[in-house]
């Protein structure tokens, strides 16, 4: 008798865990936002002949929902990327606040610069160009 009782609970609970497991939605990952180790630096003459710039991260971020996308945040400034692991590669302008990019799945890597009208308008140099890497899903 003990020994359906013990197979019968071994049941019972093997049918649960089964359950549990058939029911599970998979997890999933996280968003993932990388911000440019290195910032875009840029100076210019102002109207009062003091230097005036600026100093600018740009984030990359990526999305598992959206595989091959990477959404670029920041002021506007010219982003330079190219996928290593297609070759495909782009330059866009990053608009306010942010632009969507289809950079395809793998590592990319990218600089980022002054949009050139601002370098112009203001008379600029570009003391630093920005860059990063990440992984897009």
């Amino acid at each position: 008798m003990r020994q359906r009782h013990r197979l019968r609970r071994a049941s019972i609970v093997a049918g649960a865990g089964a359950a549990l497991l058939f029911a599970a939605q998979p997890a999933a990952a996280a968003p993932t936002d990388t911000v440019f180790p290195i910032p875009v630096v840029w100076i210019g003459p102002s109207a009062t002949y003091l230097s005036n710039g600026d100093i600018e991260y740009v984030t990359a971020s990526t999305d598992p929902a959206m595989p091959g996308v990477t959404r670029f945040t920041g002021t506007p400034y010219a982003v330079h990327w190219r996928n290593l692991s297609t070759g495909a590669a782009d330059t866009v302008l990053v608009e306010w606040p942010s632009v969507e990019v289809h950079t395809g799945s793998g590592t990319v890597v990218a600089t980022v610069t002054p949009p050139d009208y601002l370098l112009a308008e203001y008379s600029g140099l570009t003391l630093l160009t920005g860059a990063g890497a990440w992984a897009v899903p």
